[in-house]
């Protein structure tokens, strides 16, 4: 008895396969992202290597004072569920990340922590609710206005650090890899800053080197009281 054999499957389009352009532009697109956040990771660890090279004794009281709060320890189980090392380390070294931009991009999240720690003022505490927007002088379609803009903002901030590097942010010819790239590698300031600890230390040096990056920033929004707690 003859069978007759199943027709084959339907073909994709012409040259492409099943994916369609949109679908190529989209992963073009996240693509940029994983490549921006593994070269920002990658920037802020080797600023902590640096840092536990030069500074042994300041990187030590950093993370003795950090390793308590729940920042830090939420930061590394998302690390870790994430599996950022294996995106760190896979392939070749990527280019340093300039201070500016990462700043940059950090700002307006710092701005909106100080603003929501900070301590209210004495009419804020006193009147609640509606009348504490009507006493502030903040209507409704102001405080919508704000949150767009902040939204917006902090899109855009995102957007500039998680894009695509400016063409002078990295060298098209250098294709070295950990081990076998001779030429020390600098930040914008110069500094020479050395590869990446794979293993044990890596979350601990991107804490560093955020604390050593993004330290100006978050000074700048320090309460400002007369005395420093006992």
């Amino acid at each position: 008895m003859t069978t007759t054999p199943p027709p084959p499957p339907p073909a994709g389009p012409t040259g492409t396969g099943p994916l369609t352009p949109t679908d190529h532009r989209a992963f073009a697109f996240l693509g940029h992202v994983n490549s921006s956040l593994r070269q920002c990771l990658c920037t802020l660890a080797r600023h902590g290597v640096a840092l536990r090279r030069d500074a042994p004794e300041r990187a030590r009281l950093l993370l003795d004072t950090v390793r308590p709060w729940p920042l830090y320890k939420g930061g590394q189980f998302l690390f870790d569920l994430m599996e950022w090392e294996d995106l760190m380390v896979d392939g070749d070294p990527p280019p340093v990340m300039s201070t500016e931009r990462i700043v940059a991009a950090c700002t307006l999240p710092v701005r909106l922590a100080a603003a929501a720690t900070e301590e209210a003022s004495a009419v804020t505490k006193l009147v609640p609710g509606q009348r504490t927007t009507a006493a502030l002088g903040l209507p409704l379609s102001l405080l919508t206005t704000t949150a767009r803009s902040t939204l917006l903002s902090a899109a855009q901030d995102l957007t500039d650090l998680l894009g695509p590097a400016a063409p002078d942010d990295a060298d098209p010819d250098d294709d070295a890899g950990y081990a076998t790239d001779p030429e020390p590698v600098t930040d914008d300031t110069g500094a020479e800053l050395p590869p990446l600890e794979a293993g044990f230390y890596l979350y601990e040096d991107i804490a560093l080197g955020a604390l050593s990056v993004l330290g100006p920033l978050l000074a700048d929004h320090a309460p400002t009281d007369p005395a420093p707690p006992a």
